[in-house]
């Protein structure tokens, strides 16, 4: 023991290595009043009881002395879920238990909030977490899914905590591993230690950690004299007047990472988690639901220990606290043997529960608590510990470290981080501790671009219109946010969903009046994508004076328009070095000089064509018309860049209206297919379409110098140069040059189709006297920048973008508002349960009753055979209606599903078809020709699947 202030005994302290330590990189929270983190964190600084109060009511046959508890932290729609989100049938939503839905949702949301997309996360994303005994599997056995072929396997797997874990990392393709975690009331807090053993032992290199406990209906809990509730519904922690917990419901979960690697990816660090243990109280105590002061001293200990830090800069501890006469006073005994073993001082550090504000949350308390304090190291407050006014007696704080935070205040230390632990406890003895800090300061990064390109994407259109909206609220309230690393976010971060919008925007002010339409141009929506091919066009005009721009902008442009420039000085052929110098040779100039001009020209269009491909933007073929040609072709890899330099060169000086003879009276057209020959022209990687032979190349034109001499003289035909291109009817035609020549003449074009998607990369020196089209955006010729215009618009077609080169330097992950679900009621109704009543929104539903049966049906006798197998599709996977064209598992069926569905066809139609056969006719109408076919002795049945 010793008399040091805390920054004296922090110096003894050896710090660990940040490889030792783990990020919380994200978070997602579901609890009583707070429907996300956000929300959460309101109610906990304005000191909000969030917990759900009613009158007091008798439990049936208890007698007049047994009652209800009054009160329970309960969720606002639990039984609301987007089940197309997840590609649930509303039958399989109803029949899955509502708390394994609540935390697929959060596992869904802690992603987007690290700023990650697992389809696109090349490592291992594990996932640790349980949940809580319900009574739901009880509820979908007795309902009319059971009748219609819910089997006793779809609800074990429906509701069993065995499958919570599993059934996130099914739905979201999370490859590391995925284990359930079942430790009473510390279940959420043991998955996060089990989560940094693996993240630590390489099991995983990132993983979400936490739990849930929702009760579909409203769990009722009757008060028992010395048992762990409250009589009176309020959870009074540390008070002399404590009697209890009150029951709640809620999810949570945070997303980990290595500290070393969350810091090099540029995520954003919500504080650090130093060290964790878990022990077990074993026999040394009074009984078996009753906690022991040596077993909790010592995981404080030793979750001290690997954190190596000194206990007196521990300065907030989040207490297990469930206001019960023997818990508290034995945990705050048993935090004060663990902190004596470093520091005599006193009354230094605040203590408090969340279970003030939403009750007890089973086995996601250790989650709440943990995302509580994560909260208060980011935003340097600690929040007030509600119902607190008098020291319970048998606690005496005076002698312990500890005081009772409550009042909100500013987390003030002596010159050391913000250091915190939080404690979660089981009945049954399992003890679980967590040493958190606060994040370290982000690293710098490179002055952004001064415009971003941002882009949404929902499963529909509506869910769109809301991510647009949500987004705009979020940067309305953040201005100081960069908009570099939200549109990095944007971009890396979120799944691409079929319906998509982009914006072109100069800061947090602008996108928000660009997401809602007041900046005065609007924001790029289209979908959904689908595989295109993308052909380059080459006007041979070049950039223009948008070529100054990307020139300082954009390091592609840049690099490639400078490799031009260094091989245009290597020669001295036609026109000599000099003839070129860097006077004229400059991105944007203009010359009077034909040959400068056009080596300009080829400089600018191949250096756009380098950024797109930087960019991910890749071309399938080419096209060129002028000295678009040559471009074209060195894009394809027929010249090399040295030799297409020369050649534009030449072209330019033997074309000039001097009779076709060169100075010494060669011809010109044999001059040029000499240097041709020089040049040695190889096979095209990719096929180019030449704009004055208005034909694809083929391998021998590409090599024959005599093609490219007739090239010399040949006149630009662009409007039968589409032909061959346009037979593709989802092609797309990006225009690499200055205006829209070439994409007007191709919408003019009689094989055009409102399928092809004609781009326009940068605007033109001189108006065409044509307004341009929503296929032909990005031709602003002020304000943002038309080539991130042109490039949202080809993330709208589908084409894979590489983020990273576009923004060019390292950019960080800022939390934003998470996907928009559009959730309709599913649940199997309980009649007459005794339930907490809770008004919900007027909104479709898919809820059944369990005392219910279906409608009558008419018989499958009066349809026909699609007809019929469609009603059946409709019955099995519980769907109002279902088109000719549907798949069975695109609606969200599954193998499970499918035995049920195949053991009605034949109840129906009379046939044998296995699963195979099912999954080789999908659709109502192939499954229905099947049928046709099998009852009309055409098709054997296949043997049945063991």
């Amino acid at each position: 023991m010793n008399d040091d202030s805390p920054d004296d005994q922090a110096d003894e302290v050896e710090q660990a290595d940040d490889a030792e330590h783990i990020a919380v990189i994200g978070m997602a929270a579901r609890f009583p009043g707070a429907e996300d983190v956000d929300q959460f964190w309101r109610n906990l600084t304005e000191g909000l009881d969030t917990v759900t109060r009613s009158a007091a009511r008798p439990v049936p046959g208890g007698g007049a002395e047994r009652s209800y508890v009054p009160a329970r932290g309960l969720l606002k729609d639990p039984e609301w879920f987007d089940a197309g989100y997840f590609g649930y049938s509303p039958r399989e939503a109803r029949i899955v238990d509502p708390q394994h839905r609540v935390l697929l949702e959060c596992a869904d949301q802690a992603l987007e909030h690290a700023g990650y997309d697992p389809t696109r996360y090349s490592g291992a994303i594990g996932v640790y977490g349980g949940g809580t005994d319900t009574s739901y599997a009880h509820l979908a056995r007795s309902g009319p899914d059971r009748g219609a072929g819910a089997s006793d396997m779809e609800i074990l797997l429906g509701n069993a905590t065995d499958y919570l874990v599993t059934r996130i990392a099914y739905k979201l393709g999370l490859r590391g591993p995925a284990v359930t975690v079942q430790a009473a009331c510390a279940t959420s807090l043991v998955a996060v230690h089990t989560a940094v053993q693996a993240l630590l032992s390489g099991d995983c290199d990132m993983a979400l950690a936490g739990g849930v406990a929702v009760h579909v209906p409203a769990r009722n809990s009757p008060y028992v004299e010395g048992g762990i509730l409250s009589a009176d519904g309020v959870c009074r922690t540390f008070d002399a007047a404590a009697g209890g917990t009150v029951g709640g419901d809620g999810g949570g979960l945070v997303v980990l990472k290595r500290l070393a690697e969350a810091v090099s990816d540029g995520d954003r660090i919500h504080a650090v988690l130093r060290g964790t243990a878990v022990n077990n109280d074993g026999s040394d105590r009074i009984g078996f639901t009753a906690p022991s002061v040596e077993g909790q001293a010592a995981v404080i200990r030793d979750a001290q220990a690997v954190a190596r830090v000194d206990p007196a800069t521990v300065t907030y501890v989040e207490a297990h606290g469930t206001a019960t006469p023997l818990g508290d006073p034995i945990e705050v005994a048993a935090l004060t043997k663990a902190f004596r073993d470093g520091t005599d001082l006193s009354g230094y550090c605040r203590i408090g529960s969340v279970k003030t504000n939403i009750g007890h949350t089973d086995a996601a308390a250790g989650a709440a608590g943990l995302i509580k304090t994560v909260l208060a190291l980011e935003h340097g407050v600690i929040p007030p510990s509600l119902h607190f006014s008098e020291p319970n007696p048998r606690i005496d704080f005076a002698a312990t470290p500890f005081r009772v935070a409550d009042r909100a205040q500013e987390w003030l230390t002596r010159g050391t981080p913000r250091r915190a632990g939080v404690n979660s406890f089981g009945i049954g003895g399992t003890n679980a501790h967590v040493v958190l800090e606060e994040a370290p300061a982000p690293p710098p990064t490179a002055p952004p671009a001064p415009w971003q390109l941002l882009v949404l994407s929902a499963r529909t259109a509506t869910a769109l219109d809301a991510a647009a909206e949500n987004l705009a609220a979020h940067l309305d309230a953040r201005p100081e946010l960069s908009i570099a690393d939200v549109a990095w976010t944007l971009q890396t971060g979120r799944r691409e969903h079929d319906h998509r919008r982009y914006a072109v925007v100069g800061g947090a002010r602008d996108a928000v009046r660009t997401l809602s339409g007041t900046a005065g141009r609007p924001a790029g929506t289209g979908g959904p994508p689908r595989p295109r091919s993308v052909t380059f066009v080459f006007p041979g005009t070049g950039a223009a004076r948008e070529a100054t721009r990307l020139y300082a902008e954009q390091r592609a442009f840049r690099r490639a328009f400078d490799a031009c420039h260094a091989a245009v000085r290597a020669f001295d052929g036609v026109g000599g070095a000099d003839g070129f110098g860097a006077q004229g040779f400059r991105p944007g100039s203009t010359s009077d000089d034909p040959a400068t001009a056009d080596l300009v020209a080829f400089a600018e269009e191949y250096a756009l064509s380098r950024t797109l491909a930087a960019w991910g933007v890749r071309p399938a073929s080419v096209l060129g018309t002028g000295v678009g040609v040559l471009t074209a072709a060195a894009v394809a890899g027929v010249f090399s860049l040295d030799d297409a330099t020369r050649l534009v060169a030449a072209r330019a000086r033997l074309s000039a209206p001097s009779g076709g003879d060169t100075p010494d009276g060669t011809d010109a057209a044999a001059r040029f297919e000499e240097l041709v020959r020089e040049a040695g022209p190889r096979a095209p990687s990719v096929p180019v379409v030449c704009g004055t032979s208005a034909r694809v190349l083929s391998p021998d034109d590409a090599v024959d110098p005599g093609f490219w001499s007739a090239h010399l003289r040949g006149e630009s035909r662009p409007h039968t140069a589409f032909d061959p291109l346009l037979k593709d009817a989802s092609a797309v035609l990006v225009e690499l040059g200055a205006g829209r020549t070439l994409t007007s003449a191709a919408r003019r074009h009689p094989g055009h189709t409102a399928d092809h998607l004609l781009v326009t990369a940068l605007p033109g020196e001189e108006p065409t006297g044509e307004e341009p089209t929503g296929e032909e955006r990005g031709t602003v010729s002020e304000g943002p920048p038309p080539l991130l215009a042109a490039l949202g618009e080809l993330w709208l077609a589908g084409v894979t973008i590489s983020w990273s080169e576009v923004h060019g330097a390292r950019r960080l992950r800022v939390p934003l508002p998470t996907y928009p679900f559009e959730r309709q009621r599913h649940v199997v109704e309980a009649v007459g349960r005794e339930a907490v009543e809770r008004e919900a929104p007027e909104r479709e539903t898919t809820a059944v009753s369990a005392a219910t049966e279906d409608d009558a049906q008419p018989g499958p006798e009066q349809q026909d055979t699609v007809g019929r197998v469609a009603r059946l599709f409709a019955e099995i996977l519980g769907l109002p209606d279902v088109d000719a064209e549907d798949s069975f598992f695109s609606l969200g069926g599954d193998s499970l599903i499918a035995v049920q569905f195949l053991s009605r066809a034949r109840e129906i139609f009379g046939v044998e078809v296995d699963v195979l056969g099912l999954y080789e006719a999908e659709t109502v109408t192939e499954f229905a020709a099947l049928v046709d076919r099998s009852a009309g002795g055409h098709d054997s049945p296949r043997p049945a699947l063991s």
